[in-house]
């Protein structure tokens, strides 16, 4: 799990480099990634007050994917914006009663904020659909593609 520890949060903005094993993740194994090649690496800007703390930045990690042309087993970069708030207390809730996407809820005895969920699925909707090895990928056939 991704984790940030509370008592590292010091009250107003504060900056975090964080580097995590990118397995920390738990990525399905439909996703489309074959591995990961780095370990995943966050920026953040955090800002804490009495009642919520907000984290943006960004998120990074290297992954193996496969062509989806010629089936080339390559590497490539994902990276992913972040905006995450977290809110001490009750979660707060959308019109419908539901909870609000990207948002935290910090139980009163907690010690740290889980953001692995977060963090997962910003990669996972920047992973190319189709992923290519190279955009002029010819496919199988090196001659008609």
């Amino acid at each position: 799990m991704i984790k940030i520890e509370l008592d590292s949060i010091p009250d107003g903005s504060s900056h975090v480099e964080l580097v995590e094993d990118a397995g920390e993740l738990e990525v399905p194994d439909d996703s489309g990634i074959a591995s990961f090649e780095s370990p995943l690496r966050l920026s953040l800007d955090i800002v804490r007050s009495s009642s919520e703390i907000v984290i943006r930045g960004k998120a990074g990690v290297e992954v193996a994917l496969d062509c989806a042309r010629c089936l080339k087993h390559f590497t490539t970069s994902v990276e992913a914006p972040l905006n995450i708030m977290c809110t001490f207390g009750e979660l707060a809730s959308d019109e419908a009663g539901g909870c609000l996407d990207g948002v935290v809820e910090i139980r009163a005895n907690a010690r740290s904020i889980d953001i692995t969920g977060e963090v997962r699925s910003e990669l996972l909707v920047r992973l190319p659909v189709k992923p290519l090895c190279e955009s002029a990928c010819k496919g199988l056939c090196p001659v008609c593609g």
